[in-house]
């Protein structure tokens, strides 16, 4: 286990590792791999005597190998230490691979063998990469990444597959799909090891763009690799030329004309890339949502996916501009209110960072969970509006974060529950901004919260939940006190999100009115929604 957090990372001052005699023609790395190979090699990532037979496959014990290198690399430079747990298998007792399995990157065959020599799949180097930088103390998570083999990723691979990709460390194998049967080899190990060290110290925003000619899009890498700035090139400056912001990692992508270029971001000893499409402009398509409902399909729209994905998850509709009905009666927004927004790429790259902020948060709940709360309401419809643009006031006027009694440029989020007492009998939540995934849970909180407590009896279940709170200490956070609806909100959010801080405001012991709340809402959402049990609450273990 890594005895220090990622966020304390020492400058990095990579000590390059011994050059070795390069492999002949026959036996070199494929052109698309020889680069990143060379730089693996050069960092002392890839040992001598496996710098050969470069489309061969990959051993596990081979992987463990590089993961455990890898591993020891990032230790020597930030100082961190790792201890492995006691592992032991009946066929191998490689250290390298005791290693892994004590730190839990591999496991065996559940009959006591590792089988060193089997060769390993996408989906399964996925996993490893996956569990090598959860080793590292890396904040991995899922991102939204969808293939069109989607539903060929086993089960338990597909978080970790979402999460390689969305961190640029493995790439598809082509024409959208992920081919998680596919075979590994040990030049894709060394090349994804090499990325997997570089994510460590550079995040992109994005690892794709689709792109239309003459648009210009705004991006960058943060990163915490010793140097002092990152430095960004185009593999063809005719398809997508880049106009660096030296400093901060920021950079500008200007589409130039149709094709496809590859941005390479470096920084230090490091490197990430990500790809561009540019493509000239084509009609929208009519597709249909998961409920049948037809919807607009920008050619430039890369959330697209992701949306219908998460629709798909969560039972909610999601929409964003232009699509949204703003005719429904009470209607919080309007077209008018983003009519400074325009459809480009930009627009659409914003809508997928949003949702991946969205899934982030959704994908914590019980499986099936959120389908049970929009189904128990019977025939109203609830849907999500996303507008990922600066908060505003809903007045129709778009305006920046009110900061002492002035507005300020910083932007920021707001969202809104809204039980629509029109005929059109539609309930909304409205999310605008940038926001966080505990901001996203705050706000579904709203309905969720409220929903159980209707189901159990609105205005006994409300006295109740007001009778637990007699100070400041059965709240969990000042902004939980300014209404009962804030209180539902932020306590769902709080236990999502930031579990630590209810855990410790709990163990002061003058928190007995929250644990109450946390008790009752625990009972009301596992006595109405199945897919609630305290197996599935992570929080149970408070009440």
């Amino acid at each position: 286990m890594r005895t220090h957090l990622l966020r304390h990372l020492l400058p990095l001052a990579l000590v390059l590792g011994l050059l070795t005699a390069p492999a002949s023609a026959a036996d070199a790395p494929d052109p698309w791999a020889a680069g990143e190979v060379a730089l693996a090699a050069e960092l002392g990532l890839v040992p001598d005597d496996l710098q050969s037979r470069y489309t061969d496959d990959i051993t596990r014990a081979e992987f463990c190998r590089l993961a455990v290198i890898c591993l020891n690399e990032a230790a020597r430079v930030n100082g961190w230490s790792f201890s492995p747990a006691p592992a032991s298998f009946d066929d191998t007792d490689d250290p390298d691979v005791l290693t892994a399995a004590g730190l839990g990157i591999v496991s065996g065959d559940g009959q006591g063998s590792f089988l060193p020599e089997k060769g390993i799949t996408r989906q399964e180097a996925a996993v490893m990469l996956c569990n090598t930088l959860t080793a590292m103390g890396a904040p991995i998570a899922p991102k939204g990444a969808v293939f069109t083999d989607q539903d060929a990723i086993a089960p338990w691979a597909r978080d970790a597959v979402s999460s390689i990709v969305g961190w640029g460390v493995m790439n598809g194998a082509g024409g959208g799909a992920f081919a998680p049967q596919g075979s590994y080899s040990r030049q894709q190990a060394y090349v994804t090891m090499y990325r997997l060290l570089s994510s460590v110290y550079m995040q992109m925003e994005s690892y794709s763009y689709t792109l239309q000619p003459g648009e210009v899009l705004e991006t960058g890498c943060h990163y915490a690799t010793g140097a002092d700035s990152a430095h960004w090139t185009s593999s063809d400056p005719a398809v997508a030329a880049v106009a660096e912001d030296p400093g901060n990692g920021a950079v500008s992508i200007r589409a130039v004309a149709p094709g496809s270029a590859v941005l390479t971001c470096r920084s230090g000893d490091f490197q990430l890339k990500c790809t561009v499409s540019v493509a000239a402009p084509a009609a929208p398509a009519t597709e249909a949502d998961f409920k049948g409902t037809a919807r607009t399909h920008y050619p430039n729209d890369m959330a697209w996916d992701l949306c219908r994905q998460l629709e798909s998850d969560i039972g909610i509709q999601i929409f964003y501009l232009p699509e949204f009905n703003d005719g429904v009666p009470g209607a919080q927004v309007s077209h008018a209110t983003f009519d400074y927004v325009t459809l480009d790429s930009a627009y659409f790259q914003s809508v997928y960072n949003a949702l991946t902020q969205m899934k982030a948060a959704f994908d914590l709940y019980p499986d099936g969970f959120l389908r049970q709360v929009v189904a128990a309401k019977g025939n109203r419809t609830t849907e999500i509006v996303l507008f990922p643009a600066d908060m505003i006031f809903f007045d129709g006027t778009p305006v920046s974060v009110m900061m002492s009694g002035s507005f300020s440029n910083s932007g920021g989020f707001s969202g809104q529950h809204v039980y629509d007492e029109s005929g059109m009998r539609i309930d909304r939540i409205y999310y605008t901004g940038n926001g966080s995934p505990y901001e996203y849970s705050h706000e579904m909180g709203h309905m969720v919260v409220s929903s159980a407590m209707i189901a159990n009896g609105w205005t006994d279940s409300c006295n109740r939940w007001v009778s637990f709170s007699s100070s400041d200490a059965d709240f969990v956070s000042s902004y939980a006190m300014t209404s009962r609806p804030e209180d539902f909100a932020e306590t769902w959010a709080y236990l999502w999100h930031y579990r630590d801080q209810v855990e410790a405001q709990l163990a002061s012991g003058a928190a007995q009115g929250l644990r109450s709340k946390i008790a009752f809402l625990t009972q009301v959402l596992t006595a109405h929604y199945p897919a609630a049990t305290r197996e599935s609450l992570p929080w149970a273990h408070l009440v």
